[in-house]
């Protein structure tokens, strides 16, 4: 065996003993549904308009996500649990967060937060 061979596969052996350490030691994920509902129902105020939009849950993001076209616009809600303080303004906890036009300009927002259960009515600012 050449020199640049004998390199390859040790790296290639410190790569796979890595992985598989990542992976023996890694913990469980425990994705956090609420009361295990599957869908939750968020109310979001945009001005005059109320838009009921159905969250669905989503295992791999481990979130309530939804879309409704309305008023030839999008309105996108996710509900999240944050299990730690730090990561959303500090707060642990259920947070709702909706828009109206995505990331384009002009687009209103808004997020609400709860400490035991989501938010099921949001006003777009």
């Amino acid at each position: 065996m050449n020199r640049q061979t004998k390199i390859v596969l040790c790296v290639l052996a410190i790569f796979i003993v890595g992985m598989t350490l990542s992976v023996a030691f890694a913990e469980p994920v425990n994705a956090k549904k609420y009361k295990n509902k599957n869908k939750i129902k968020v109310k979001v105020k945009d001005g005059r308009k109320t838009i009921k939009v159905k969250c669905k849950y989503k295992k791999s993001y481990q979130q309530y996500l939804g879309h409704k076209y309305k008023n030839g616009k999008r309105y996108d809600v996710s509900i999240c649990y944050e299990y730690k303080n730090g990561m959303q303004n500090g707060k642990k906890g259920w947070w709702t967060d909706a828009t109206n036009g995505g990331m384009s300009d002009g687009a209103k927002t808004a997020y609400k937060h709860n400490k035991y259960h989501p938010v099921t009515k949001v006003r777009l600012h």
